[in-house]
């Protein structure tokens, strides 16, 4: 097994009051290379699990005082303990005891009486998808640094560049001809459309490093005085907001307020070549959850692209047709995964889109 060639084993954490439960698993799982601590109660586990963090639990739902369930909960809602995966041990034919684990986070269950083989297939599945999951974190921290580490060192150079092609053009504008001319214009054009490319990949890795500061958000507010900053820039064009009454929301407002920007953004770009931009805006709720679209008249997408649209630098219009740099939608996604929120698109070629965002009613 894998984890009899690790060099250090895993730290298994057995939760059960019963003498001759915890004997049949110990039974089961110290051959395997594993190193396994064992409490009886809710509150020493807590103990456990605060003087050492393990690997996995292993959790009986019955026991006095504080139940396999209520122990879940607390430690599902520690943001430093939630991601330690959590097998329920269970009777036969306990199937609401084994649907409210799920409830509570719990990743498994396995049945007592233990079959040897099943226990210790779940416990090594977990393991390893506990191991890839904190490599995938790990790479993906490391990916973000470096893309917010390389954008941040190209900015400077960029930058440079620009104003030497601008001193350039004011100090030999007499010795250059329409064609120099126009080539320094090209220069100037492409090189700030790459620092802006860079600004846009700061922001997409930024947004992994902000701490979210949870607050209560007018959330129509914030649409309106965004469509109010955008409509200022574009005040030749008719655009008209539909804008039902919406929920308060739990978010940060930086972000919030940066995830609406980008969705207003696309839908006023998007609509630039109609006679008469309609915007959309609703909501609904969904179980525990807020549903809100915003909707546009414009230029839409074959849905066979969709699954694109949320790629960095993905773009399904030419930059001819429209500017951008196809980070907005990534920025939005990340921005919502950090709220345990979601993002998908539904579109049809010149029939318009819609963005749909959920967030959760209680955070």
């Amino acid at each position: 097994m894998e984890n009899s060639h690790s060099s250090k084993p895993s730290d298994i954490l057995l939760v059960d009051d019963t003498a001759e439960h915890i004997e049949a698993a110990v039974l089961v799982l110290k051959n395997s290379n594993f190193r396994i601590r064992v409490a009886t109660s809710g509150d020493e586990a807590l103990n456990l699990i605060y003087k050492q963090k393990p690997d996995l639990i292993l959790l009986d739902i019955y026991m006095p005082q504080m139940d396999g369930f209520e122990l879940c909960k607390l430690i599902k809602n520690t943001p430093d303990l939630r991601n330690i995966p959590i097998i329920f041990l269970t009777s036969y034919n306990d199937e609401e005891s084994i649907r409210k684990g799920f409830d509570f986070g719990g990743q498994d269950y396995v049945v007592k009486p233990y079959n040897a083989s099943e226990l210790l297939a779940r416990v090594n599945t977990h393991l390893i998808l506990k191991k890839h999951t904190e490599s995938l974190k790990e790479a993906n921290q490391e990916l973000d640094s470096f893309c917010y580490t390389v954008s941040h060192d190209l900015k400077a150079p960029l930058l440079s560049l620009n104003k030497l092609v601008e001193i350039l053009a004011e100090d030999h504008i007499n010795q250059i001809d329409e064609n120099g001319k126009e080539l320094i214009s090209n220069i100037q054009e492409k090189s700030i459309e790459i620092i802006n490319t860079v600004d846009r990949l700061l922001e997409f890795s930024k947004m992994c490093e902000m701490k979210v500061h949870y607050q209560s958000l007018n959330l129509s507010d914030i649409i309106l005085d965004v469509y109010n900053d955008l409509k200022s820039l574009e005040s030749h064009r008719k655009i008209i907001l539909n804008l039902e009454p919406l929920p308060f929301i739990i978010g940060d407002s930086v972000m919030i307020r940066l995830l609406i920007l980008n969705i207003l953004s696309n839908a006023f770009k998007y609509t630039r070549h109609k006679e008469t931009a309609i915007i959309d805006v609703g909501s609904m709720e969904v179980n525990n959850e807020y549903i809100f679209s915003v909707s546009d008249n414009g230029a839409g997408f074959d849905m066979k692209y969709s699954s694109r649209l949320f790629g960095v630098f993905q773009r399904l219009h030419s930059k001819e047709e429209f500017e951008g740099s196809g980070v907005g939608l990534a920025i939005c996604q990340r921005i919502l995964k950090r709220h345990n929120g979601k993002s998908w698109m539904k579109g049809e070629i010149d029939k318009g889109a819609t963005f749909y965002f959920s967030l959760p009613k209680n955070h």
